[in-house]
């Protein structure tokens, strides 16, 4: 037998034999490789105050409002302007360049001002400074930007090392003073960002040996810095490639000592032995230059169905980069009346992507791992009925789901998962602690896919609690616990609630908000609410609250009662007392009702549906008493006024003489004795 077909027997054997590897594993000609970077060209940034002040190389670190420095007379003796301090220097080696400081200023109230000034660069413990030179110590009225060039020598720096930066002024003299003359200098913001262009050590990039999985191949970059999570969260990006090709999909983030390493998975292997290059890009800021290396592999795959497309880590992967997973929250609640006082159900969907799904897949499955180092939220959790067999399978099987289910619906733990693990206040998502409530239940959803891969997983989380009628409570709040590297980015909501016809959220409101907004209406058989908001930021305040109550006044049902009780009595008496008036204004008054029924739909208060009725029922009446009187009747007042009258001999009843026909006989309209009347 020939070497190459008992290696391939090995290989199957040893396969067979872990539980863990549904795959050939393949072989690679290679070792870890720093491929970069000695030292950077990178813009450092001003921040923090005139006393206190940082650096940073990363833009995000920018503030909204601009710090200022100020000089409002005219100086003749050394004055500081500022101080700042880059403690995060990567250990090495600093050549010797041209390093440039440009500082933002605004000169007002006078012409121009002549400033010496001085900028000093500490190294280590080297001192490096420059002056203004006469060209450029005139700054003209307005905004500009003053500028240093410090010669730098080639020197060291320690892994302890510092560089500081220190701006003074030892004579400033302003030209054609008028009034209040000011010189200030700008830091710290977008609008005016100051800076130093810099060459410095920052990190460095090590592409490790490939992993290879059957027909899937690992590669990996670890980035070593002093930066942390800084470095994946505020850099611009951090690519793969492959001859030249970028390696596409979400790549695996976990942490590797004191540094941060990023594995993508590669799926274009031709097979068989082949060396391929591999290069390795990372971009601090949009316009600047790449920072990268390569490096080339040898690498052995094989043919096989058996992975699962996404590299899978043995320590627990990062929950974040810096930017944030996808979340999105739906859900339904509802109200009941009860014996025992109101029933609030609720149902909540928590939908979960990127890299915090990635993390609960793989915490789910090593439930009960004594052997890998975890974080304290996964060590919480107790192997219970979970084998060896089913740990650490890649993929999450039905006892793991069934068990995490169980685990999670204890108070404890369930709080304990979705407070530090997720980064979420769970009395506002769910509008109560979970062990004040009377049930819940929490069920994973897969989305369909059991593999511990970068899908969507789901949480919903279903309760029922008694409550007190008529207590004012938040049914929701913004929920998300700021973190230093956000754990989510913007996040969608959207909330569905309904009442019976004999209960109400009565003064649902929802407190300012850009981002989420609230609509409420009555129908006879109960109130609707929505909840909704999409592209929700982790700043974003709101508050949603109401007063559960089961109150006849505020019941869907019996408040339109009411309402149609109101309305019908006010008509009927509008119709009374236009008895001998007309009613053609009243008729079109009538318009006013689907008014009443506006307001009544959506869901304002009794006090303001039944001011609505009172106001439309007044209005009736005061048309009904300031109609003109009917035709008919004015017709017969002047009937009355132009017939004469004879009365009665017998009981004075005054009786209308109709007729000039003589003689005439007729009956009395009160006793009904003939009259004759001759002439």
């Amino acid at each position: 037998m020939t070497a190459r077909p008992i290696m391939f027997v090995l290989i199957f054997i040893a396969s067979m034999m872990t539980p863990f590897v549904d795959t050939f594993v393949g072989n690679v000609i290679a070792e870890d490789t720093v491929v970069c970077c000695d030292s950077a060209e990178v813009n450092l940034h001003l921040l923090g105050s005139a006393s206190a002040g940082t650096m940073s190389p990363f833009s995000q670190d920018l503030a909204d409002t601009t710090t200022t420095a100020t000089i409002a007379n005219a100086i003749t003796s050394e004055e500081t302007v500022g101080k700042w301090v880059l403690p995060n220097v990567w250990p090495g080696t600093i050549p010797a360049e041209s390093w440039k400081v440009s500082i933002q200023y605004e000169l007002s109230d006078a012409a121009s001002a002549q400033v010496n000034a001085t900028a000093s660069l500490k190294i280590g413990s080297q001192t490096f400074s420059t002056s203004t030179s006469p060209g450029s110590s005139f700054l003209a009225q307005g905004t500009g930007t003053l500028t240093f060039d410090i010669d730098v020598d080639a020197t060291s720096i320690s892994n302890n090392g510092v560089i500081e930066l220190t701006l003074t002024a030892r004579s400033v003299v302003f030209s054609l003073p008028m009034g209040d003359a000011m010189l200030e200098f700008m830091w710290g913001s977008e609008e005016s960002d100051s800076t130093i262009e810099a060459e410095i050590p920052l990190f460095d990039l090590t592409l490790l040996e490939p992993e290879v999985e059957g027909s899937e191949v690992y590669f990996s970059v670890v980035i070593d810095s002093n930066w942390g999570m800084d470095i994946l969260s505020k850099t611009e990006s951090i690519e793969m490639l492959v001859g030249n090709t970028i390696i596409t999909g979400d790549p695996i983030e976990t942490a590797l000592g004191d540094g941060v390493r990023v594995t993508w998975t590669w799926e274009g292997a031709a097979g068989g032995i082949e060396t391929v290059s591999v290069e390795t890009r990372l971009t601090i800021e949009i316009g600047s230059a790449s920072l990268s290396g390569s490096a080339s592999f040898e690498i052995e795959t094989f043919d096989s169905t058996g992975g699962t497309g996404t590299y899978y880590p043995p320590e627990e992967p990062l929950k974040t980069t810096g930017a944030g997973s996808p979340l999105s929250i739906t859900g339904t609640f509802s109200l009941q009346s009860s014996e025992s006082g109101l029933q609030l159900e609720r149902e909540t969907r928590v939908e979960i992507g990127g890299e915090m799904a990635f993390w609960m897949r793989w915490g789910m499955d090593h439930l009960g791992d004594e052997v890998t180092p975890l974080t304290p939220v996964l060590k919480s959790f107790d192997a219970g009925s979970v084998s060896d067999e089913e740990r650490v399978s890649r993929s999450i099987e039905d006892i793991e789901v069934n068990e995490f289910e169980r685990q999670m619906s204890s108070s404890g733990l369930g709080t304990y998962y979705l407070g530090v693990g997720l980064g979420f206040e769970v009395a506002d998502l769910l509008g109560e602690q979970i062990d004040k409530f009377d049930t819940i239940s929490i069920v994973v959803d897969l989305n369909g896919e059991p593999n511990v891969v970068n899908h969507p997983i789901a949480l919903i989380i279903s309760t029922t609690k008694i409550i007190d009628n008529g207590e004012r409570r938040a049914l929701l709040e913004d929920f998300i616990t700021p973190q230093p590297s956000p754990l989510w980015s913007e996040y969608s909501l959207l909330l569905s609630g309904k009442t019976s016809a004999m209960t109400s959220f009565a003064g649902a409101t929802m407190e300012p908000s850009e981002s989420v907004t609230m609509s409420h209406s009555r129908l006879p058989w109960g109130e609707s609410l929505e909840v909704k908001g999409d592209s929700i930021g982790q700043d974003d305040n709101f508050k949603f609250t109401a007063t559960p109550t089961k109150d006849p006044i505020h019941s869907p049902l019996p408040l339109l009662l009411l309402v149609l009780f109101g309305l019908g009595f006010g008509f009927m008496m509008a119709l009374k007392l236009t008895k001998n008036r007309q009613r053609k204004i009243l008729y079109v008054e009538i318009v006013l009702v689907p008014l009443v029924a506006f307001i009544h739909f959506f869901g304002y208060q009794p006090p303001f549906v039944g001011g609505a009725v009172a106001t439309v029922v007044v209005l009736w009446w005061v048309t009904a008493v300031t109609s003109p009187r009917s035709r008919a009747e004015l017709v017969q007042e002047a009937i009355a006024l132009t017939t004469p009258v004879i009365p009665c001999p017998s009981c004075s009843t005054p009786n209308p003489v109709t007729s000039q026909e003589r003689p005439l006989r007729f009956a009395c309209v009160g006793c009904e004795r003939v009259i004759k009347i001759i002439a």
